[in-house]
């Protein structure tokens, strides 16, 4: 089965005309500048309510700094008519703790943007759900284990932090369905030692129990600017057959996305 999210690929082949004004302008500048990009991200605040041990971002501090929302939700309509096509809001911190983010939300897809979320779900609350859903294109929540345990461990958080996460991700599911919105809902986890042995377990639940899309399993990436080294040299060779594990659990309805392609880059020889 192949992902058929391009979640492990890229989607320019659907902008034709912008790639190609693009690569027409080359290195002029002046001609580039008004090339604008399909697909931005936004940090919409900088604090977060998780501390995980392999945050790529810990050196900023996690500032309680929040996106300017009154300057900010002019600039949606600009960007949409100098061509930006989406806008995942995730960034320095978890997106859902600003305090506007329902208005920055419905704002965006009012605008002709389509809206993305990278979150780790704790604050994906019902009245969230039920007020922006119908205007969100996907969700993907960080669930960094498959026991409650090991989440508490490698998230910094409480050991409850997890179920918490796992019912707000099942009624999303069930508000979507219900509703019959196009939502795509899945889940990502970065494999680390301390969980390689439960992503069964979490691609399980995500399927059976929680009714979610996909479940992404990508490797840790060290920042150069990370103050954590934690897992620096961490090595993913013995790693790689686990993905022909998971995809038997792949169904008509859920797919395990185990980024194996982007693992194999961290064990060949860097020239």
């Amino acid at each position: 089965m192949t992902d058929k999210y391009a979640i492990d690929s890229h989607k320019l082949i659907y902008h034709p005309r912008r790639v190609a004004d693009l690569l027409a302008v080359g290195d002029d500048w002046q001609r580039a500048r008004d090339i604008y990009p399909i697909y931005i991200e936004v940090s919409p605040v900088g604090a977060c309510n998780h501390r995980c041990t392999f945050c790529a971002v810990d050196y900023i501090g996690y500032q309680a700094r929040m996106l300017d929302a009154q300057a900010f939700l002019p600039r949606l309509e600009e960007m949409a008519g100098l061509g930006v096509k989406s806008i995942m809001y995730a960034g320095e911190g978890e997106p859902l703790l600003h305090k506007y983010i329902r208005e920055i939300t419905l704002a965006t897809k009012k605008a002709g943007i389509d809206v993305a979320f990278t979150t780790n779900a704790l604050l994906l609350h019902e009245d969230f759900v039920q007020e922006t859903l119908a205007s969100i294109s996907w969700i993907k929540a960080s669930v960094n284990a498959g026991t409650a345990e090991t989440y508490a461990r490698v998230h910094r958080t409480k050991e409850k932090d997890f179920e918490r996460v796992m019912g707000n991700l099942r009624r999303a599911v069930e508000f979507r369905n219900a509703h019959g919105l196009d939502c795509t809902l899945g889940a990502q986890s970065i494999l680390l030692p301390e969980n390689r042995q439960e992503m069964a377990t979490l691609a399980r639940r995500c399927r059976d129990e929680l009714g979610l899309d996909y479940l992404v399993i990508k490797p840790y990436s060290q920042h150069k600017f990370s103050d954590t080294h934690q897992y620096e040299n961490i090595d993913y060779s013995d790693d790689l057959r686990l993905g022909e594990q998971l995809a038997k659990l792949n169904s008509a309805d859920f797919q395990v996305i185990f980024r194996g392609h982007t693992m194999k880059k961290y064990t060949e020889p860097q020239e």
